[in-house]
């Protein structure tokens, strides 16, 4: 097949911000340079127009319920029409439906199924999703397994963006195939890392400082109290803190204020490159069993010296000491002990990066992912 014409079901696209919104842009715009792409996602944004390019891409932004503050879109019925509509016109060779458990993942799989196009649905999760309250996570879990049900009666090829997401996957009586892996794109950091000092200089941090930076959702599950009380242990001159994100606010009101800790909120995507340009640690705690988040791959790219939970997908971008430092979730004291040794030693602070970097080059960028999803097509006969 010369060029295929690939459509992708996510729930969630940029510039919605997180790691299915990026991995779905991204590797949508790595097919693209093959093939032709178009994407369905809701539109919790409120864009307009409705149906954009990018590049080569044509991505549309279904009607949709925008709840839990964008993170669980539901499709309105003029949604499904327009799919539908869509799909009675045009021609298509293979899908990828990203996630389990939102309904337009569901959509997706009975649409590809009875127009008997092939099709792959990636898991980007390693564990459960927490509900802060008790009553909504028992409903959420029930929801959860009852979807997943559901698309396991179409038959089609589960992957993963991580190992941990094919283990997790079992959980629910599935084989996955193989990993799709969450990636990153090098040139999207070239500029960032040309010009250090940039995001020091906007903010208003001394130069000589020491950087230390979590970008992710505000909640304790990602370990971001964790953090705090371990940054309050740090012994040394000019250390500086960036939480980026947003999320439960409350949880840190108590660190609001100080002078050395910043609370940026969620930054763009393109602030990225610069905030880590400048960092010197990156600490992903995680009480989460991660997929393969997002932030490590960027802070691996930009030569940051890691630490993280030793679990999930993190273990697969951090093997071991020689690529960051890995500490048990809410352990505080070794947390602490982690970061304060990499704050000691900026020889092991760059031999741990430099190590970290080459990984993540050689293994997760996006042009692998794309070569991965190709290796789906040949194996549904494309």
């Amino acid at each position: 097949m010369s060029q295929a014409k690939i459509v992708i079901f996510s729930a969630l696209y940029m510039p919605h911000l997180g790691g299915v919104e990026k991995f779905s842009q991204s590797i949508a715009a790595e097919l693209s340079k093959t093939d032709q792409v178009t994407v369905f996602c809701m539109n919790t944004e409120n864009l307009s127009p409705e149906i954009i390019r990018e590049g080569n891409v044509e991505v549309h932004f279904l009607p949709c319920f925008s709840l839990q503050k964008g993170r669980f879109p539901v499709p309105k019925l003029s949604a499904v029409r327009l799919v539908r509509d869509w799909f009675r016109d045009n021609q298509v060779d293979f899908g990828i439906v990203q996630c389990r458990f939102y309904l337009l993942s569901l959509l997706g799989c009975e649409i590809l199924h009875r127009h008997q196009i092939p099709f792959i649905q990636i898991e980007h999760g390693a564990g459960d999703v927490m509900m802060p309250n008790p009553v909504v996570d028992r409903v959420w879990h029930l929801y959860d397994r009852l979807l997943t049900e559901r698309e396991k009666k179409i038959p089609h090829d589960f992957y993963a963006v991580s190992h941990a997401g094919l283990k997790w996957l079992e959980h629910y009586g599935i084989h996955g195939v193989g990993v799709i892996s969450n990636s990153v794109a090098p040139q999207d950091f070239t500029e960032g890392l040309r010009h250090p000092g940039t995001w020091k200089r906007e903010h208003e941090i001394p130069e000589n400082s020491l950087l230390i930076t979590f970008s992710g959702r505000i909640m304790r599950e990602k370990g971001v109290t964790d953090l705090l009380d371990a940054f309050d242990r740090l012994r040394g001159d000019k250390l500086y803190l960036v939480i980026a994100g947003e999320g439960e606010r409350k949880l840190v009101r108590s660190w609001e204020g100080r002078e050395n800790i910043l609370f940026p909120g969620q930054i763009p995507f393109s602030e990225i490159p610069y905030l880590l340009a400048d960092t010197a640690i990156y600490c992903l705690p995680s009480h989460f069993i991660e997929g393969k988040p997002t932030g490590v791959l960027e802070a691996g790219m930009c030569g940051n010296a890691v630490v993280v939970t030793a679990s999930g997908g993190s273990l697969e971008i951090v093997p071991d000491n020689d690529h960051g430092r890995l500490v048990p979730a809410g352990d505080i004291d070794a947390l602490t002990e982690a970061i304060q040794g990499l704050v000691d030693d900026p020889d092991e602070r760059k031999r741990i990066g430099e190590n970290l970097h080459a990984r993540v080059m050689q293994r997760f960028t996006w042009q692998t992912a794309a070569d991965a999803v190709r290796a789906a097509m040949d194996r549904c006969g494309l």
